[in-house]
């Protein structure tokens, strides 16, 4: 037996996508709480074994299904301090707009207090590549410390503004957050 060679059948890409557009229509059209795995695979004609062998529980499947495998960091290239700020607020605003992230949202929030390692691995995998890309501190070890800061509030005014303060969700706001957290890493 080589090492490393896969064995059994190869791994069907479509079956991912399937699952996870379904996933993401049955959000939007029944929501969080009567999601189930068994209407996943009925709907994206999967079998439920072979949907538990990729995500092992209905939250890990409903992250991957809305945040995918890793961070979009394309919005981030070339970009200065000012240009990571300003997409860091825009793309949380986006996330958050999502219908099927909004549906998500509060059995998720139960699901990250219940299980320290999806929400260590989900903070993790999603800050860290971005922090990487704050580009380097004006004073040395507050590079990390204020990239971490700024996700942080823009990620919470996002999630905020879309599930409480709804009147408040204007550009107006966002822009003034991003202008105040820009001020705050650049002046």
């Amino acid at each position: 037996m080589e090492h490393g060679k896969a064995h059994g059948r190869p791994r069907d890409a479509s079956i991912d996508d399937r699952v996870l557009a379904v996933t993401r229509q049955l959000l939007v059209e029944i929501g969080w709480d009567d999601l189930s795995m068994r209407q996943i695979a009925v709907r994206s004609g999967v079998s439920r074994s072979s949907i538990n062998r990729r995500w092992p529980s209905k939250s890990e499947l409903v992250f991957h299904a809305i945040l995918g495998d890793t961070p979009d960091l394309a919005p981030f290239a070339g970009t200065d301090r000012r240009g990571w700020v300003e997409w860091v607020v825009r793309g949380s605003r986006q996330l958050f707009a999502r219908p099927e992230v909004r549906a998500a949202v509060p059995g998720l929030l139960l699901a990250m207090a219940e299980n320290d390692e999806m929400r260590r691995r989900l903070w993790a995998d999603f800050s860290g590549p971005a922090v990487n890309l704050f580009g380097a501190p004006a004073e040395a070890g507050s590079a990390e410390l204020d990239a971490r800061a700024v996700l942080a509030m823009a990620a919470g005014a996002a999630l905020f503004l879309s599930t409480i303060a709804v009147e408040d969700d204007t550009e107006a706001l966002h822009e003034r957050i991003s202008g105040l957290l820009t001020a705050a890493v650049t002046g």
